[in-house]
C-alpha cells in the first residue's frame, strides 16, 4: 500500500525561539527591505511595485488579502495591507498546491489537505488532483481509489459538510463563484450522444443544496464565470449569458476562431482577453467588451503587442502589458494611458495574482506589481 504523504503545520511551543529568530530575518526582508521603489501616478492612477523575499520555483498563491508561498521550509504569509498580519509557520513536508481567500487558506499534498489553524488535517478517501477556496470553505476533488472523482466541501474547522461523485472523465471542472464565495459550481461533461454537452450545476454550500443548472450543447465549455446578476460560460465557438437567478439563456457572442486568455470586469462590464487560436506567440490581441443587459451591447478592439512580450492580463478592467523592461497599463478601448520602466534585469514572466496584483520575475528576483487608484 502506497504509503501517504502528509504536510503538518507545527506551531508549538518549543519552537518560539526559532520562530523570533526567523521573524527577525523576515522582518528585516519584508518590513524593511521590502521598499516601494517605483512608483507612477498618472491620471490618478498609480503603479508600485515592491521586491519580495520568494525563490523560483516555490509555491506561491494569491490570496486577494496576501501573498502566501513556501520558502526555506516555512510557509509565509504576506500582507498586502498590513505587515501586523504577517506569519509564518513550519511545514512538515512539501506541499504541491497552496490555496486560499481573505477567508480561509490551505496547503495540500497527494494525500492530505491542511486548512490554516484547523484543529486536524484532511486525509480524503482517494488521490487529491486539486483544491478550491471560496468566502469560508475548500473544496477538495480526489480521484476515488474504484474510479471516478468526488468533490468534497469543508469548513474553516476541516469538518466536512458537502460531497458529489461523478463518473470517471465526467467532471471536466470545479470551483467558486467570484460574485458569491458560498456558491460552489461543476462542470460535467457528456459525449454520448455524439456531441458534446456540458452540465453547470451550482450549489449553496452554506444550505448544502442545488440552486441551479445550465447545459451547453455544440461545444466545448472552457470556463465559466459569474456576476450578480449573470452566468458567463466561455465556449470553444461562442460565450453565452444566462441570467443568474433564472439559469435562462439571454444572449450569445461568436467568438469567430479566439480563445479567452482572462477576464475582468469594469464595474459593470465584462472584459475579455481574446487571442487567435492559431496564433503561436499571441502578440495580436482583441479586447471585448460586453453588457449584462438583454442585448450584449459588444464592443471590441484589436492591439498588436511588442515581441518583447511576456505577459498580458486584465486587471480592474483594464489591460496590463509585461515585456522585458517596462509595464503598460491600457483602457478597455486600447488607449495607453500609463507606463513604467522596470528595473535592471531581463523580466522573465509575469502571474496575475488577484485583479490588483501581478507577479514579476526578473533574472531570480521577484516584484509584486499593485494596480489600484
Amino acid at each position: 500500500m502506497r504509503r501517504r504523504r502528509r504536510i503538518i503545520i507545527r506551531d508549538r511551543k518549543k519552537t518560539a525561539l526559532r520562530l523570533a529568530l526567523v521573524a527577525v530575518v523576515l522582518a528585516a526582508l519584508i518590513g524593511v527591505g521590502v521598499f516601494v521603489f517605483l512608483m507612477v501616478r498618472n491620471m490618478n492612477v498609480k503603479l508600485v511595485v515592491r521586491s519580495m523575499p520568494l525563490e523560483s520555483g516555490s509555491p506561491c498563491v494569491g490570496t486577494g488579502d496576501g501573498l502566501l508561498y513556501v520558502r526555506n521550509g516555512m510557509l509565509n504569509f504576506y500582507s498586502y495591507k498590513d505587515e501586523d498580519n504577517n506569519y509564518q509557520k513550519f511545514l512538515t513536508g512539501t506541499p504541491e498546491g497552496l490555496v486560499g481567500t481573505d477567508g480561509i487558506k490551505a496547503v495540500w499534498s497527494g494525500g492530505a489537505v491542511q486548512i490554516i489553524d484547523a484543529p486536524f488535517d484532511i486525509t480524503p478517501d482517494g488521490t487529491v488532483r486539486a483544491v478550491r477556496a471560496g468566502d469560508a470553505h475548500i473544496a477538495v476533488c480526489t480521484a476515488l481509489p474504484m474510479g471516478g472523482d468526488a468533490v468534497t466541501v469543508y469548513n474553516t474547522t476541516g469538518q466536512e459538510i458537502l460531497k458529489r461523485t461523478y463518473a470517471e472523465g465526467a467532471l471536466v471542472g470545479f470551483g467558486f463563484s467570484e460574485a458569491n464565495g458560498r456558491t460552489l459550481y461543476t462542470m460535467e461533461l457528456s459525449v454520448d450522444s455524439g456531441t458534446p454537452r456540458t452540465t453547470i450545476t451550482t450549489f449553496d454550500v452554506s444550505r448544502m443544496s442545488a440552486t441551479g443548472v445550465v447545459t451547453v450543447s455544440g461545444q466545448l465549455v472552457e470556463d465559466v464565470f459569474f456576476t450578480s446578476s449573470s452566468v458567463f460560460v466561455i465556449g470553444t465557438e461562442s460565450l453565452i449569458r444566462y441570467s443568474a437567478s433564472l439559469n435562462r439563456e439571454i444572449y450569445r457572442v461568436q467568438l469567430h476562431g479566439y480563445r479567452v486568455m482572462d477576464r475582468s470586469m469594469d464595474g459593470d462590464y465584462p472584459v475579455l482577453l481574446l487571442v487567435s487560436r492559431g496564433s503561436a506567440s499571441g502578440s495580436r490581441i482583441r479586447l471585448l467588451t460586453v453588457s449584462q443587459k438583454d442585448a450584449a451591447e459588444e464592443s471590441a478592439v484589436t492591439l498588436s503587442l511588442d515581441e518583447s512580450t511576456v505577459g498580458k492580463h486584465l486587471v480592474g478592467g483594464t489591460l496590463i502589458v509585461v515585456t522585458e523592461g517596462s509595464v503598460r497599463r491600457y483602457s478597455r478601448k486600447g488607449i495607453e494611458t500609463d507606463m513604467i520602466a522596470l528595473p535592471v534585469g531581463t523580466t522573465l514572466r509575469s502571474v496575475k495574482l488577484d485583479d490588483k496584483h501581478i507577479l514579476l520575475e526578473r533574472s531570480g528576483e521577484f516584484d509584486l506589481l499593485t494596480i489600484g487608484k
